[in-house]
């Protein structure tokens, strides 16, 4: 197995050096932003190119980033999402407080909170871009977090079950997930990359020395 991480400590390439060569052993990508046509995106694509597995794959990396597709998926493994909207202009009326997303390959970072009903129309016009692509609405019915998700341990204690669970849906090892925790517990909303300084890259570390120990043993 091959380790592609921008953290040279245990890495056995860099991103930029994986590029520039034959692949021909499985890959963990390890990386902190899998967005679409983002270096982390391009790892993986590399690696499929000549056939072999890598973590995580193409189709992976578009479920978790895509806000529909993360949310519909995340509804067939049982995982607790919000009900949601997606426009890109108001057409009927639409109930605040809500929470909003871009869903475009450009944007990132995108969440909005918005409480008042008024200001809805203008938000979904500038997130939509002049109506050229979608703008997912979420309910607002709890606390909004975001929570950093490495190889399923999370940075909050509250949500540690509940990244686990992600990691084994989704197969991402490191994302920004955003969630509303309420009474009944954690509620999906969207998942975007991690920035690298909010990544603790020691749990990165350990994780990976656990995958190579397990594959070792199998391999045996």
């Amino acid at each position: 197995m091959i380790i592609v991480s921008e953290d040279e400590d245990d890495s056995d390439s860099n991103p930029f050096n994986f590029l520039g060569q034959p692949v021909y052993d499985s890959v963990l990508n390890i990386n902190h932003d899998y967005r679409y046509l983002r270096m982390g995106y391009y790892v993986s694509a590399h690696a499929e190119t000549f056939g072999v597995g890598v973590t995580p794959n193409c189709t992976e990396i578009m479920d978790a980033y895509r806000n529909p597709l993360l949310i519909e998926k995340a509804k067939r493994n049982g995982l607790r999402t919000s009900d949601y909207r997606l426009v890109t202009s108001l057409k009927s009326e639409i109930d605040a407080p809500v929470v909003m997303f871009a869903v475009n390959p450009f944007t990132n970072n995108s969440m909005k909170v918005v409480e008042s009903g008024s200001k809805i129309p203008g938000m979904i016009k500038r997130m939509s871009m002049g109506a050229r692509f979608p703008v997912s609405l979420h309910p607002l019915t709890g606390e909004v977090v975001e929570i950093i998700q490495m190889f399923g341990e999370s940075t909050r204690e509250e949500t540690s079950g509940f990244a686990k669970k992600f990691y084994e849906v989704f197969n991402i090892p490191i994302c920004k997930l955003v969630v509303q925790i309420d009474d009944s517990g954690v509620v999906l909303n969207h998942c975007e990359p991690a920035k690298k300084k909010e990544v603790k890259w020691d749990i990165v570390r350990d994780k990976v020395h656990e995958i190579i120990f397990e594959r070792t043993i199998k391999n045996k």
